[in-house]
């Protein structure tokens, strides 16, 4: 009778309300560490989003600050028509840019020694093509007919691209004035997920004009004497 009753005892296992249980408890442990596990890895992601979309706007900045800091008054020509009396031109869709574009002559481009048949200024523009900043870059400052120039896209997620001109009174957003740089430009730009970023570059405000009269008005007193 003992034995009979070991032997019961022994072969007795879970209940299925028991094995139910077991299960839903350990559902509930995976469910939960999977949403750990995929919160972490969206985080991680979204992380690594952020950072590199930093990066692609530092990156532009350093473009940006590189050309406009160097801007030159030197007239330039496009397409082998006659030199514009704009030292530097912006407008609504100049180089079929979405936005606002700009073309001007920077220095800064280096040619060791004179060791290339070329210069050390370049011509330089920015557009904006299907929410994307475009720079534009020539190796000569006078372009023939046909010749394209190098595009390089900077930076997408862009609603809008303008600029603003110091006269050394007031702020202009359009720079009419021939012959003459403005004393300060200011790049802004419109993105979807930063809102305005503005960046004010000053230049050297050059005037042909006054220095044209200058000089006259030395050879005069040159002669004078």
């Amino acid at each position: 009778m003992l034995r009979h009753n070991a032997s019961r005892s022994l072969t007795k296992g879970f209940t299925l309300i028991e094995v139910m249980v077991a299960i839903a408890v350990f559902a509930t442990l995976s469910f939960s560490a999977y949403q750990v596990v995929n919160q972490v890895q969206r985080s991680n992601e979204l992380s690594l989003d952020k950072s590199e979309r930093i990066k692609q706007l530092q990156r532009s900045l350093v473009f940006l600050d590189n050309d406009f800091r160097q801007i030159v008054a030197r007239p330039f020509r496009t397409n082998g028509e006659k030199a514009s009396d704009k030292l530097l031109s912006a407008d609504e869709y100049l180089l079929d840019s979405e936005s606002q574009g700009i073309l001007f002559v920077r220095l800064g481009w280096k040619n060791p020694q004179q060791a290339f048949p070329r210069g050390e200024i370049t011509k330089v523009g920015y557009r904006l093509v299907e929410n994307t900043i475009e720079r534009l870059w020539w190796r000569y400052p006078d372009t023939p007919v046909g010749q394209e120039p190098v595009v390089t896209p900077l930076i997408d997620g862009v609603e809008a691209l303008k600029f603003e001109f110091y006269d050394g009174n007031k702020w202009l957003k359009i720079w009419d004035v021939k012959k003459q740089l403005p004393k300060a430009t200011k790049v802004i730009i419109t993105f979807k997920d930063y809102g305005n970023v503005e960046r004010i570059y000053l230049t050297s405000g050059f005037k042909a004009e006054e220095n044209a009269n200058q000089n006259d008005s030395t050879s005069q007193d040159k002669g004078e004497s």
